[in-house]
């Protein structure tokens, strides 16, 4: 996640230590238990330590892996004294459990659901920007319409590495809240070069996708070579040969060059005259 952790705190509203730091995210409780479990990010400040975990959708079993994750962050030596605040960030839908309370055993942390983000504020800074493709949104149209925006901001950032990352970001999120016809279609509305989306998994579908539409677009251009040419060995002049040559091709591309050769010239004319 390359955002400044002030700048997302404050979008989806958690307050984050100030010049807070990355911390250790592989957490480990070898006296208590062989396993070691990742955290995905742990941030320190002076006094306190702000874990988060992303979620893809909710999870029943949140609060139980929240309290193991607490328990192998008190042990941390660089965590050890301080106060730790817990947070979950849903990503997609549903709803996850915030608390465990049972007979001796109070447990709480908070979670936010990207959601209900508001995208007018994740889009103030390219660094958030992508957050705002997981806003909630009333229809596909306004997630496709959004997602260029998005596109355009982070690929204007004046360092190309960063923008890639963020674009890497944005696509990610998109891929949880949109269909990939609707994220190709808005890499093509952003215009966004090959070269900045080459390693994600679009790139090579864009690529396989604008090679095929050219080897279609030349075997119709040849296609209709063949037809004008027949055509006007049947006698018909250039222009009204090359408006039968489209209106053939658009109805059966298959059995165009046939019926060019055999068709009735009146059956043919009333072709040229719909164009």
């Amino acid at each position: 996640m390359n955002t400044d952790p002030a700048l997302f705190g404050h979008m989806i509203g958690i307050d984050m230590p100030p010049a807070a730091q990355p911390g250790a995210t592989e957490l480990n409780l070898a006296a208590v238990h062989a396993d070691r479990r990742n955290a995905d990010l742990v941030l320190t400040g002076h006094d306190r330590v702000v874990h988060l975990e992303f979620q893809r959708r909710a999870d029943p079993t949140m609060a139980d892996r929240m309290l193991i994750y607490r328990s192998l962050l008190r042990v941390e030596p660089a965590c050890a004294s301080k106060r730790i605040q817990q947070h979950v960030i849903v990503l997609d839908r549903g709803t996850s459990p915030s608390r465990i309370d049972e007979p001796g055993l109070t447990f709480a942390f908070d979670t936010h659901y990207a959601r209900d983000i508001d995208p007018v504020r994740a889009l103030a800074d390219p660094l958030t920007a992508p957050w705002a493709t997981l806003a909630s949104a009333p229809n596909d149209d306004v997630r496709r319409a959004r997602l260029v925006t998005v596109l355009g901001m982070v690929a204007s950032t004046g360092s190309e590495n960063l923008s890639r990352d963020l674009i890497r970001t944005a696509l990610t999120f998109a891929a949880i809240t949109m269909r990939r016809e609707d994220i190709k279609e808005a890499l093509k509305e952003a215009a966004m070069p090959a070269d900045m989306i080459r390693d994600t998994e679009f790139a090579q579908e864009l690529i396989d996708e604008g090679r095929a539409a050219g080897r279609a677009e030349v075997l119709r251009e040849a296609i209709q070579d063949h037809i004008v040419r027949v055509l006007m060995h049947r006698k018909f002049g250039a222009r009204i040969a090359l408006q039968i040559a489209d209106a053939l091709i658009t109805q059966d591309q298959p059995t165009s060059v046939e019926r060019a050769a055999f068709a009735d010239v009146d059956e043919l004319m009333a072709l040229a005259a719909e164009k």
